[in-house]
């Protein structure tokens, strides 16, 4: 098959031809030596945007969660986590093997910890307890789900972090998706937070990158934590140029895919998917197919034959995520595919 409709995740996008000519006509630098001014700029405008002193240009999200707690923590703090957060589950234990520090998970229902759980789990230096130094947030939460975590939250977790002098650092890999779904600005969200990592790549459609936010201080420290985990970019500019691009144009437009997603999950469920549409809050569907007894892999693999790319997230749970690569138009085409694959798999 020719062209696919390929809704796994909004990573799979492709550059946009102003994207494409900012990476070509790049000026740039040693950025190690601190001289590639694409990527000066580009921090600066991130900055910028969340409100926060410095910015910090790494290659992943997941480089900006490692680099953000081996700033803050010490070789065998304690830092706390949601159960379900990427920075504990999905880092290849990154947080043990690379910052050395221990994890203490919380339930976190839609992202948000039990506040009296919360302060519970705080510790001080004790003879057989670490301290606790640092309480990690998600936003959006669950990238199987894509929740929006309120301001109000982020203010509360904040005077209980204030009251045991802890840092806050806010995983903010879609935040911007949360900013717009919530009609506010990233500054604003993010404004308890002491840091926040954002991917350039995700929803935002550049290529590469993501950015680290935070006090001048706390980003020069993190630029020589980068460097250890070999981080360090030579002529980084080429691709920064695009992230200038993706901050600059690309924010406002993801209304748009959270207004596909909303419509395209109501489309699923009328042809028989489980899907609760109040969770629907930005560009992430999760879809059920327990009740028509349809497991996720063989979903999967007759909707790839029809021309549909999603993901199988459990036995009987698929992800589809909207992005700037996939069009209104399309709604109607995966709907009926869809249908198509619940009718064949149904008389089997």
């Amino acid at each position: 098959m020719d062209r696919y409709i390929d809704l796994r995740s909004d990573t799979v996008t492709h550059p946009t031809e102003r994207m494409r000519d900012a990476m070509r006509n790049a000026v740039v630098g040693d950025d190690i030596l601190g001289e590639d001014p694409t990527v000066q700029k580009l921090e600066a405008l991130g900055a910028e945007m969340f409100g926060k002193e410095s910015g910090l240009f790494l290659t992943s999200g997941t480089m900006s969660n490692q680099v953000a707690v081996l700033t803050f923590c010490n070789k065998g703090d304690q830092i706390i986590v949601h159960n379900r957060a990427h920075i504990y589950n999905l880092e290849v234990a990154g947080l043990a093997s690379v910052c050395s520090v221990q994890a203490r998970p919380i339930p976190a229902i839609n992202g948000m910890y039990d506040f009296d759980e919360l302060e519970k789990e705080i510790h001080t230096a004790q003879i057989q307890t670490a301290p606790t130094i640092l309480i990690c947030l998600e936003n959006t939460f669950d990238l199987n789900k894509g929740l929006v975590v309120k301001p109000d939250y982020i203010t509360e977790v904040k005077r209980i972090a204030d009251k045991h002098d802890i840092k806050i650092y806010m995983d903010g890999a879609r935040v911007f998706n949360a900013a717009v779904s919530l009609g506010t600005t990233v500054d604003k969200l993010n404004e308890s937070v002491d840091a926040v990592g954002v991917c350039l790549c995700k929803g935002l459609g550049s290529p590469f990158g993501s950015l680290l936010l935070g006090t001048k201080d706390f980003i020069k420290e993190a630029r020589r934590m980068k460097q250890m985990i070999g981080g360090g970019m030579r002529q980084g500019g080429i691709v920064a140029a695009a992230g200038i691009i993706a901050l600059e144009e690309m924010v406002d437009r993801l209304a748009e895919d959270h207004e596909n997603a909303k419509v395209l999950a109501a489309g699923l469920k009328k042809v028989g998917i489980g899907i609760d549409l109040e969770q629907v809050q930005t560009n992430v569907i999760h879809n059920d197919l327990s009740g028509i007894g349809i497991k996720a892999i063989d979903f999967c693999d007759n909707l790839l034959a029809l021309g549909i790319k999603a993901k199988p997230i459990g036995e009987h749970e698929v992800r589809m995520i909207t992005h700037k690569d996939f069009k209104s138009s399309e709604i109607a085409i995966v709907i009926s595919k869809v249908e198509q694959c619940i009718d064949k798999l149904g008389k089997l």
